[in-house]
Parts: structure tokens; sequence; C-alpha cells
């Protein structure tokens, strides 16, 4: 679905990702009204994955969350200051950090549930009954389709670096070998 032909002007009010955008500020308006200043709403969704799966690294929080690695990075730093979270060495990669949930952060997170869910129950009251499974399905979907697309970028990177990195070493190679081909044809000229 497209706005129209490319000579009329943009309209918001038909723009998914502005449409996004402004129920995104709704959404966080809601919980902010509930909660207070004390949590974002994206400091909840870092807590509750956490308290999903416990002992997640940052980069499988940025996969829950779908917050960009750089804000969950200043935002994780933030809450083990606040201590909220406390972050370790991960078992299996001693360059990751496994994260779970400080004593505080398992009180803020079980206080500030209530709230999420009143402030989700806020916004899809703003629905008809009858649209709001719906509307909550089409978000899902559109994070599952995010997530997969995120995936394949990374898969797809990964493979192109390991073509890099075997073209690099073939090119790398190539120079020494071609001295021992020049010797032997000189070898056989002779």
């Amino acid at each position: 679905m497209t706005d129209g032909p490319e000579s009329e002007p943009f309209r918001l009010a038909t723009s998914a990702s502005h449409l996004l955008h402004r129920a995104e500020q709704l959404a966080s308006d809601r919980f902010t009204h509930l909660v207070g200043d004390t949590l974002t709403l994206r400091q909840f969704a870092v807590l509750a994955a956490i308290a999903e799966r416990p002992g997640l690294s940052q980069t499988d929080l940025v996969r829950a969350t779908g917050i960009d690695r750089s804000t969950l990075a200043d935002t994780v730093s933030r809450m083990e200051k606040r201590g909220w979270i406390s972050r370790t060495t991960a078992p299996l990669d001693a360059r990751a950090h496994a994260v779970h949930l400080a004593t505080s952060g398992t009180a803020l997170l079980a206080s500030a549930t209530r709230h999420a869910r009143a402030a989700d129950a806020a916004i899809l009251d703003l629905l008809p009954r009858t649209k709001r499974r719906t509307f909550v399905n089409i978000l899902a979907k559109l994070a599952k389709l995010s997530d997969e697309a995120a995936a394949k970028a990374e898969r797809d990177a990964k493979r192109q670096a390991k073509r890099a990195a075997k073209d690099e070493k073939k090119k790398q190679e190539k120079p020494a070998s071609e001295p021992r081909k020049r010797e032997g044809a000189r070898k056989q000229r002779t």
C-alpha cells in the first residue's frame, strides 16, 4: 500500500512508519503516566526480557527487545549503575556478558508489571473489542518478520565475511606459489 502517485505530497496520516512511531509514543506515554519517571518502557522491556531468560547476553537482549546495540549498551550500563541488573562473564564466551536481575531490579519489575499491563489495556481499550486481538497479532507478526530479517542479515554478513577471508587467504597464497611455478618453468626450459 503506497501513499499515492509519486507526484502527490507525502501524507503522514497514511504512513505506516509514522503511525507506528505515534503508536509507540502512545505506549510510552501511557506507561510513564502509570509508572512515573523511575523506569522507562525500554528499561522495563530489558528487565522483563532478563526475567524471562536470566543470563542472556547483551546480543540476546538486542534480539529480545528490539533495542539497537548502542542504545542497549548505554541502557544496560545505566541500569547496572542503579543496581537493577548485574553483568558477569558469560560461561560459554568470555567476551560476552551474562545479564541477570539484581534484587532491586526484580522488585522494580514486579511493581512495574501491573502498570505495564494497565498501559497495554489502556491502549487496547481505545480499539473496538473485535479489533484488539487482530491488532496484537499484526504487531507480533511485524516483530517476527523483523527478527527473521535481522537473523538473515546476520547470517548473510557472516557468510560474506567468511568468503572475504577465504578470498584474502587465496590472494596471500598466490604470490608465494607463483615463484615456485616460475622456477619450475625455468628448469623445464634448461
